[in-house]
């Protein structure tokens, strides 16, 4: 009886080894078998899946959920951005050719920073995605200047949008003022400086201010005025 128990163990082993290969054929051959009936095949592929490596259905699941979130985040960054580089494109106002240095913010007073940098007055100043936000009034002998935020009394900027012209005005938001009341001009009209450079885009359709002779509308896609470095045209 004991050598007979003996004799069995080998027979039970080697089935198992046969079993092995049989099962990793079965294995390579599904992705084949799936055009015929995908539903069953892929219930049969869990199941060898989570024969062979515990957990491997859950673990998939996981990881496909993983792949779509990020496939759509990125689908969304892209849309943006073509969006942006569309409407810079279209006037012209894409990051501007030229030398520029940063600027760190030394300090704040009001509508005016005190930067580091080297530039003369009347150079504009840009935020680092390269929208407007001002320009050097004054210059110190200590690598520093003084910088007024558009919109201040010490940088009154006119904006370009379409074949119209306007004043910006930061009093509640970046607005573009003193349009004409006709001007007929849609959401999403880019708007520049006279220069060329970035101030945004029209929000809204400009609607008629109180004199009824001139209209005005909020902006988007403005500078980032709270930002810490700004590029310096030198």
């Amino acid at each position: 009886m004991h050598r007979g128990l003996d004799l069995a163990r080998p027979r039970r082993r080697w089935r198992r080894l046969l079993a092995l290969p049989l099962l990793l054929a079965l294995w390579l051959a599904l992705p084949r078998l799936a055009a015929a009936a995908p539903a069953g095949l892929a219930r049969m592929q869990g199941a060898l899946g989570d024969l062979l490596l515990p957990r491997y259905t859950a673990e998939l699941a996981d990881l496909r959920q993983q792949n779509a979130a990020l496939h759509e985040q990125l689908a969304r960054s892209a849309d943006a951005l073509a969006e942006n580089e569309a409407l810079r494109s279209l006037v012209g106002a894409g990051l501007p050719a030229g030398r520029w240095q940063p600027a760190r913010v030394v300090a704040r007073r009001g509508g005016a920073l005190t930067l580091a940098c080297t530039a003369g007055a009347g150079a504009p100043l840009l935020d680092p995605q390269g929208r407007y936000a001002g320009r050097v009034v004054r210059c110190y002998g200590n690598d520093t200047c003084l910088a007024a935020l558009a919109g201040t009394e010490e940088d009154p900027c006119a904006g370009l949008a379409g074949a119209f012209a306007g004043l910006l005005d930061r009093s509640g938001g970046w607005r573009l003022t003193g349009l004409p009341a006709d001007c007929g001009l849609a959401a999403g009209t880019a708007v520049t400086t006279p220069g060329g450079y970035w101030l945004g885009t029209l929000a809204e359709a400009p609607r008629a201010d109180g004199s009824g002779l001139t209209a005005e509308a909020r902006l988007t896609d403005t500078a980032d005025l709270g930002s810490t470095i700004f590029f310096v045209k030198y």
